[in-house]
């Protein structure tokens, strides 16, 4: 379920007082995408943003994504961040503006990231809240969790624990990043070794 892409405007784009409720996902690449797009003129808004009650089974990539649109644009500009943390040049947005989001009683099943929340820091996500939103899958067994930079709110109730109210977890960023690349050398090899007995 996705909210953008929301690039900054002259007029003042915004997305507001949306809501998604009572949905199972079945091995989406993202099941909550929120996104800002690129842009240097303007401003614009995400606010009074609600997901609740959600199943997520087997997601590909991200359960929950909110920060700077991942593909480039058509015509190559934009922040390119389908691989992070992996490729670290990642822009946040600062003139898109993202308030008042909550995600409560979600749950989720498999799959190998828990997700990121990337803000910016001269305007950071607030009024953030999780409650009861809970990951069980590959990350579990490594201790690490959401990547967050700038958001400011409320968790309950949740595991793994978003860091709200800190600049940022990059050293998050580093763990994932590395423990990731082990994961993909892993099915690499897997890989590999299958095709050398067919």
């Amino acid at each position: 379920m996705t909210i953008g892409s929301v690039p900054p405007n002259d007029k003042h784009n915004c997305v507001r007082n949306v809501t998604f409720r009572h949905i199972e996902f079945w091995f989406p690449i993202k099941a909550v995408y929120i996104k800002s797009n690129p842009g240097d003129k303007g401003d614009g808004i995400i606010e009074n943003i609600l997901y609740e009650n959600m199943k997520i089974f087997m997601p590909i990539w991200w359960n929950i994504y909110i920060g700077p649109q991942q593909q480039k644009q058509p015509d190559g500009r934009g922040p390119g961040c389908m691989l992070y943390p992996l490729i670290k040049e990642c822009e946040t947005q600062p003139r898109i503006t993202m308030r008042n989001i909550t995600l409560r009683n979600i749950h989720s099943v498999g799959g190998l990231l828990p997700g990121i929340i990337r803000c910016n820091e001269t305007n950071p996500c607030t009024d953030f809240t999780f409650d009861n939103v809970k990951h069980d899958g590959f990350f579990s067994e490594f201790k690490y969790g959401f990547i967050t930079e700038n958001v400011y709110g409320i968790v309950k109730d949740s595991y793994p624990a978003p860091a709200f109210n800190q600049t940022s977890s990059m050293e998050m960023v580093d763990y994932v990043a590395d423990m990731y690349k082990k994961y993909l050398n892993n099915q690499t090899q897997t890989v590999n070794k299958y095709f050398e007995t067919i």
